[in-house]
């Protein structure tokens, strides 16, 4: 049972899933983030009071501001002093996402993403990514699939394929992070200098439909992201599928000098 299936009537008491290494408050956090996210509390819906919420999962006050906090930084909930918390009404329709500085646009704050991790897995590489990534074909790679909603809202699916030897150092933690470019280096000691793209338009699979919440014909526009360390080995292949009307990239790229006759050029 969670706050998704109880909803609004908090009358019995609920024991928060436990998760080795994640503190209470962010147990609580993440309940309610689902229950955002999922539409059991809507846009501009107060929660529950603090006192509803205590009963609820028998935690203390410092538990529930400290979760309350969070979703208020992420910016799911607006805290209004003297009368409670309330889910964000969504206020940006066309997102800039910033496909060379994306992890610092997360770290200070101009990319507020709430990352869900769906699916964290071995699964076989198929002959086009085996070909990306340099792998046998059929070989097992890790796939990680996330979530990633600002203001609540759906705004892109990321799929992750790395090879295991080089996902070893991947918690939990680290997959659900919208830092997970900056703590998987962390974590690993790899070293990441280069990332190839290929973008494109497709229509939405039925799994995209569902998270995304959108319709058939809904273009997505898609990012592949062949990511390699400093010695150029191929570390892993990173498809996200945006919504198209939420979704304006961009990327700062620096030109190659090359001397010709007439000086240096940059192409």
């Amino acid at each position: 049972m969670s706050i998704s299936s109880a909803g609004k009537k908090i009358n019995k008491k609920f024991k928060l899933t436990e998760t080795a290494n994640v503190p209470l408050y962010r147990r609580l956090y993440n309940d309610l983030r689902d229950g955002i996210i999922s539409g059991v509390y809507k846009p501009g819906e107060a929660l529950p009071s603090e006192s509803r919420m205590r009963e609820k999962y028998g935690v203390s006050v410092i538990t529930i501001r400290r979760a309350i906090h969070e979703l208020s930084l992420d910016g799911l909930v607006d805290i209004r002093h003297g009368m409670g918390s309330f889910v964000s009404e969504p206020v940006r329709d066309n997102i800039v996402v910033s496909m060379s500085s994306f992890t610092s646009d997360v770290a200070d704050g101009r990319l507020r993403l709430v990352r869900t991790l769906m699916v964290d897995e071995l699964a076989v590489a198929h002959s086009q990514i085996a070909d990306k990534l340099g792998v046998p074909v059929g070989s097992m790679l890790r796939h990680l699939v996330r979530l990633d909603c600002e203001g609540g809202i759906p705004l892109s699916i990321d799929e992750a394929f790395i090879p295991p030897a080089l996902a070893n150092n991947i918690t939990t933690d680290i997959a659900a992070s919208p830092l997970f470019m900056h703590l998987w280096q962390e974590a690993s000691g790899i070293s990441l200098v280069q990332t190839q793209y290929d973008i494109s338009v497709q229509l939405p699979g039925e799994k995209d439909q569902e998270l995304l919440r959108i319709v058939p014909d809904m273009p997505l526009l898609v990012t592949g992201e062949l990511i390699n360390d400093s010695t150029g080995r191929a570390c892993a292949w990173v498809e996200t599928r945006y919504i198209g009307y939420r979704s304006r990239l961009s990327a700062t790229l620096t030109l190659v000098q090359h001397e010709t006759d007439r000086g240096v050029v940059g192409e």
